[in-house]
């Protein structure tokens, strides 16, 4: 498998004010519109520091997997994400290494990228996605 770097930290809200409030306009990031993403269930809003990107993850509707991750006292960092080549192949590699995999199957994520999460019992309780973006500049 070839990891191509970090990619980003997901980060699980209930709401965009106080990012945009403390982030933007006190600390100054760069702060991207929110972008639906309904198939998903959730709102993405990205924030960017240099080379890091905060995704910043907020459920449309109460019954999508955020909104049971924030009730279930699960908001803030949620995961961290590496972008990969070839997402299939990295799978297989992780399921021969023993890990198990959230997903059975590479999924759609944002902006056309294919996705897949390592469960958090084979990574020390961190949930780390695998990103195919799919050559498109996710920001």
């Amino acid at each position: 498998m070839t990891v191509g770097g970090f990619h980003h930290v997901g980060i699980l809200v209930e709401d965009f004010a106080d990012v945009r409030r403390v982030l933007g306009n006190c600390l100054g990031l760069d702060i991207a519109e929110p972008e639906a993403e309904p198939e998903l269930g959730i709102e993405i809003m990205w924030a960017r520091i240099g080379q890091v990107a905060l995704e910043f993850i907020r459920p449309l509707s109460p019954d999508t997997r955020a909104a049971a991750a924030l009730r279930a006292g699960q908001g803030g960092v949620h995961h961290v994400a590496f972008a990969v080549d070839d997402l299939d192949r990295a799978l297989d590699e992780v399921r021969a290494a023993g890990l198990e995999t959230v997903d059975p199957e590479p999924r759609d994520g944002s902006h056309g990228s294919r996705i897949a999460f390592i469960a958090p019992d084979s990574v020390g309780g961190t949930l780390v996605e695998l990103l195919e973006p799919r050559g498109l500049g996710l920001p």
